[in-house]
């Protein structure tokens, strides 16, 4: 009997194991939400975090793939930032940009800052998705960290957390129930 209960518990361990969301590594993060103007008009709307730089973020580049994107345009950045946008140019063929530039300061380790937002034509077929970023030094233009933009994280609702309580407890019970018999 002993060894019946040592396997429903290892059994009951890697079930929870397994339900439980892996922690995802860390990165500069750059999040966005994604809302349709019009037609083919989008509009990005950024926010930065700083999850593994040792200093401020002061410049950081979100690149537009020259045959998904057009008629870049700023709309917003937060005050103390300089963003400049640049074109797509089929004829290179080169990918256009947003850059932002921060005046003084930065986005502190640990930090994070939102309302960079620029709008375009989306040449593709459904929502604009994901884009390749870059965090650069300033000063050196040397690159301090790079990935790509993710949708910004949509919360859980507590009814996942009840299942996932429930889901606990009756795996609990059972193993209590089977180690009785």
């Amino acid at each position: 009997m002993a060894w019946y209960k040592g396997k429903t518990s290892a059994a009951c361990m890697g079930v929870w194991f397994w339900l439980l969301p892996i922690a995802p590594a860390l990165a500069t993060t750059v999040s966005f939400t994604v809302n349709n103007l019009g037609g083919t008009n989008w509009e990005y709307n950024y926010s930065v975090s700083n999850d593994t730089l040792t200093s401020d973020i002061e410049e950081f580049t979100v690149f537009f793939d020259v045959a998904l994107y057009q008629n870049l345009t700023l709309v917003a950045a937060p005050s103390g930032w300089d963003p400049l946008v640049i074109q797509p140019d089929p004829a290179i063929p080169d990918d256009g940009f947003y850059d932002a530039l921060a005046l003084s300061g930065g986005i502190i380790p640990t930090g994070s800052l939102g309302g960079f937002k620029v709008s375009f034509d989306y040449l593709g077929v459904g929502t604009p998705g994901s884009q390749a970023f870059d965090v650069i030094d300033p000063v050196t233009f040397a690159t301090l960290d790079s990935g790509f933009t993710q949708a910004a994280a949509v919360p859980v609702p507590a009814a996942g957390g009840l299942f996932l309580g429930g889901i606990t407890l009756l795996m609990s019970l059972f193993t209590r129930r089977r180690a009785t018999e």
